[in-house]
């Protein structure tokens, strides 16, 4: 039987590397599997869970902000700018940071600067619910 090859890695670290069962990963369009011998693919991540089922059956989550991921011949390829391990996350600090961006946003009168804000708005929501939802 086939094996799939994931690598999971960041700008400042790599994250996972080694053989899998599966992976399941937030794409554009929601959640997809990845298992071996899937077709080649190149996609881009939305912010989510990523799951990691390995060859003994142990599980591994992780909070994605973004990112994008390359399957093809076995090999599972996925680069992401922000990634927290569930272990990391802390949801009292993470609504507490949530709060603070609504705040900034009701305040701020530059149009560029609430932009960002809101896009870091959106991370944190999913954030919370990915911790929320993993306890």
């Amino acid at each position: 039987m086939s094996t799939l090859s994931l690598q999971l890695v960041s700008p400042d670290k790599e994250h996972f590397i080694g053989p899998v069962e599966m992976v399941v990963l937030p794409g554009e369009e929601g959640d997809f599997s990845v298992l071996p011998e899937h077709a080649p693919i190149i996609t881009y991540l939305r912010p989510g869970k990523i799951s990691i089922i390995g060859e003994q059956g142990n599980k591994q989550s992780y909070f994605v902000a973004s990112g994008f991921v390359k399957v093809d011949n076995n090999n599972c390829k996925v680069l992401v700018d922000y990634i927290k391990n569930k272990e990391d996350l802390n949801l009292e600090d993470s609504k507490k940071e949530l709060s603070n961006i609504l705040a900034k946003i009701e305040n701020e009168k530059n149009q560029n600067v609430v932009a960002r804000l809101k896009e870091r708005l959106v991370i944190l929501e999913e954030e919370v619910n990915f911790i929320e939802n993993v306890r």
